[in-house]
């Protein structure tokens, strides 16, 4: 139903909050349209395109009332320790570009690495990885994309994975581990050599 005035339309956006935190929405941004979207009411049967000049429901209830208002609070940055799984990283990961998916890679311990991908990497995730490390490290994150890279080894399907790496994406692989080897001739940067069957 309509809301016909501005208490009417908090308690529905009070009501709609409360029934999306229990089912636990899955981000901040899911709960706020659940909430916008909270004053809707489906179509009925007999309504038409045409007729859409005789409906008065408001699409934005917020803008529209003088005396009401709803602030949600500032949306804070996601703390890595809260992506539990692959269905979260990715989330995450698709909302960020360039330079910001290489910092959410180094903010990432061991310990969330392996939770993340547990069961597996995912189908084309290795090689945007391996992208964002290449097209972003500098020498100073030698030891942090070492830790990195030999971590996603432990990974659920990494081998299956590894055999998705399209061939510039292997070449990418190849000219990172390149260049952490010259910096770094250590094992570990040779075991990756081995472990990413880079020759």
């Amino acid at each position: 139903t309509i809301c016909s005035n501005s208490s009417e339309a908090v308690v529905s956006t009070q009501s709609t909050g409360i029934r999306a935190v229990t089912n636990k929405v899955a981000s901040y941004e899911e709960f706020e349209q659940i909430v916008k979207a909270s004053h809707l009411k489906p179509l009925e049967k007999g309504d038409r395109i045409s007729d859409m000049d005789k409906f008065t429901q408001p699409w934005n209830i917020a803008s529209s009332q003088d005396n009401f208002s709803f602030s949600p609070s500032p949306q804070t940055d996601l703390s890595t320790s809260s992506l539990q799984n692959l269905t979260q990283f990715n989330r995450e990961w698709r909302k960020r570009k360039g330079p910001q998916k290489f910092d959410l890679l180094l903010s990432l311990s061991e310990t969330d690495i392996r939770r993340i991908f547990h069961a597996e990497i995912g189908l084309g995730l290795l090689g945007e990885i391996v992208d964002a490390l290449h097209s972003n490290w500098a020498e100073e994150h030698v030891t942090s994309v070492l830790n990195i890279l030999t971590t996603l080894t432990k990974c659920g399907r990494f081998d299956l994975s590894l055999r998705f790496l399209s061939g510039e994406e292997k070449t990418k692989l190849k000219s990172l581990l390149d260049k952490m080897y010259a910096l770094s001739e250590t094992d570990g940067v040779s075991e990756l050599f081995k472990m990413y069957e880079v020759v």
